[in-house]
């Protein structure tokens, strides 16, 4: 049986009562099972919160004025009043005020009970499957779709979302709930697409030491091109850097140490894009003949293909943009659609069958969006073809056998001794047992949820 959360509270606090000199003794397997323990005390704290602030919600409602409670506490709403009693943010205060208020149960005016508007999510919660963050995350973005489609249809994808969180990052719970608004308000997808090109903006702020602040608001076709770009440009610099290192250092003995973080890198790629775009006299067209430098997926499914219906993704963004607006920007010769059948299999491009080619890399970027590891995020442009099975142990240059990985985590695979297993053509990690001692799989690639 698990211990409960108040009896591995009492053991965190036995341990780290003399501070970083008790944590300080413990073994690294300890250690590790100690931090998974304190973030089920958290998540369960947290679910206590919650209902707390879901019931002072209740009882600081407007009607009752100055018999509120948040206002017999000298404070105008509840946010504000549990923010200086639990000393955190106003923002964070509201967020679980605003949750609370979603997960809890009501009465009717005969008294009996009525359910919550979001019982999954409340179950979750209580039982400590779903964090609070993960589950603020999927109240926004449902209550987003909810004005557009059916109650039963908003708590069908309020289940097909609690239902797969377990195993899933934050982010990753962020964007598969993105993907079941978009599907929950179709409809709805080119009316977003106007909103969002309205609010585009690109505007300066020169600040107090001369630097200059860029603030650029840009919906996610735009984005998606942007940033497509900049990081084709940082991969290039950082192949290009790991190469010249061992030549470097046989020929001279000393490698310049590169020291910029990724942002200076950006910055600087920007920087190189528009010295080009300046400086360029040959042309909208390119004027030499070649392909596009940079390539944009979209995603979308053959039958949104045709019909203009539905909603599609960028790769690297995560909001959705309409069918209509994808198809637009696949009439761009730099646009380059990947079109999925029903199951997400990759319909388009040929498969070569010895070294990784050209071909095969685009179909694996196609397919996984990037860097499979679970929650890694970065680009295609950053990865490398790593073989499921390893070519060292007879494995075979297919594009079965290949996923994405970026330079990090595919040291990560090689040295630390995780493993990749394939469930219905997704990816699971296993990690070793010195990270997870239980080597509970995964999930990597895209989140895709089906409904």
């Amino acid at each position: 049986m698990e211990n409960s959360p108040a009896t591995l509270l009492a053991d965190l606090s036995e341990v780290c009562a003399d501070g970083f000199a008790g944590v300080a003794g413990v073994a690294s397997d300890q250690l590790l099972r100690m931090v998974a323990d304190s973030g089920t005390v958290q998540r369960a704290v947290d679910a206590i919160r919650v209902t707390l602030a879901g019931e002072v919600v209740e009882r600081s409602a407007p009607h009752l004025g100055a018999e509120g409670m948040a206002r017999q506490a000298g404070h105008s709403r509840p946010a504000t009043f549990l923010a200086e009693l639990w000393q955190i943010s106003i923002p964070e205060a509201a967020r679980l005020c605003d949750l609370g208020t979603a997960t809890r149960s009501k009465r009717a005016l005969d008294g009996s009970p009525l359910p919550a508007r979001y019982p999954a999510v409340a179950a979750a919660v209580a039982d400590l499957s779903l964090g609070v963050e993960a589950a603020v995350v999927i109240v926004r973005e449902l209550d987003l779709a909810a004005p557009f489609c059916s109650t039963e249809a908003r708590l069908a994808g309020e289940r097909l979302l609690v239902e797969h969180a377990p195993g899933l990052t934050v982010k990753q719970i962020a964007g598969v709930a993105r993907q079941v608004r978009d599907r929950l308000d179709e409809d709805g997808a080119e009316s977003r697409d106007v909103i969002r090109r309205q609010r585009r903006a690109l505007s300066w702020v020169t600040e107090p030491d001369g630097m200059v602040r860029l603030v650029w608001v840009m919906p996610p076709e735009t984005a998606g091109l942007v940033r497509a770009g900049i990081d084709q440009l940082v991969s290039e610099q950082l192949r290009a850097a790991r190469d010249a290192a061992p030549a470097a250092l046989a020929d001279t003995g000393f490698v310049d140490s590169d020291d910029r973080t990724m942002p200076h890198r950006r910055a600087d790629a920007a920087e190189d894009l528009f010295r080009q775009a300046v400086n360029c006299t040959c042309g909208a067209g390119g004027g030499g003949g070649g392909g596009p430098l940079v390539t944009v997926i979209v995603r979308m499914s053959l039958d949104q293909l045709v019909t203009g219906l539905g909603t599609a993704q960028i790769d690297g963004i995560d909001a959705g943009i309409s069918a209509t607006r994808a198809r637009i920007m696949a009439a761009d010769a730099n646009i380059i659609p990947a079109v999925l059948g029903g199951t997400g299999e990759v319909l388009d491009l040929g498969r070569s069958r010895r070294l990784f080619s050209p071909a095969q890399r685009q179909a694996l970027a196609e397919t996984y969006g990037g860097c499979a590891f679970p929650a890694c995020g970065h680009p295609p442009s950053y990865t490398e073809a790593h073989h499921l099975q390893w070519w060292s142990s007879g494995g075979v240059t297919d594009l079965d056998n290949g996923i994405p990985l970026c330079s990090f985590h595919h040291h990560r695979i090689h040295d630390d001794g995780w493993e990749i297993v394939m469930r219905e053509q997704v990816p699971y990690f296993i990690p070793p047992p010195w990270i997870d001692p239980d080597q509970t799989p995964r999930q990597g690639g895209i989140v895709v949820i089906a409904m």
